[in-house]
């Protein structure tokens, strides 16, 4: 973790006014830190199948480039075995037992 001075600080010698960042869980699926220059966005909702966390995206306003998010909670997993569709052949060893 790193604090509002290292945000302002790599902000201003960038010329950046916003810091987007991923992949931190977050309650709410996003967050806004560092009085509105940084943002944390996660959207993976009910994390690890145990986090009870809602997901989150961003999206910028065309004009103002405002950051404004949309939250969503999890849904149901389909009826199979967890990682079976991330490779062919477990899945079709699986599908037998």
């Amino acid at each position: 973790a790193f604090g509002q001075d290292v945000t302002e600080e790599f902000a201003d010698r960038n010329g950046l006014s916003l810091i987007v960042r991923s992949h931190e869980m977050k309650h709410d699926g996003y967050e806004v830190e560092h009085g509105g220059k940084l943002v944390t966005v996660f959207s993976a909702p009910n994390y690890c199948d145990q986090m009870g966390n809602k997901g989150a995206i961003l999206k910028l306003d065309s004009e103002t480039l405002t950051p404004r998010f949309t939250t969503f909670d999890a849904v149901p997993h389909p009826p199979v075995r967890p990682m079976q569709y991330g490779n062919p052949l477990l899945s079709r060893l699986l599908a037998g037992s």
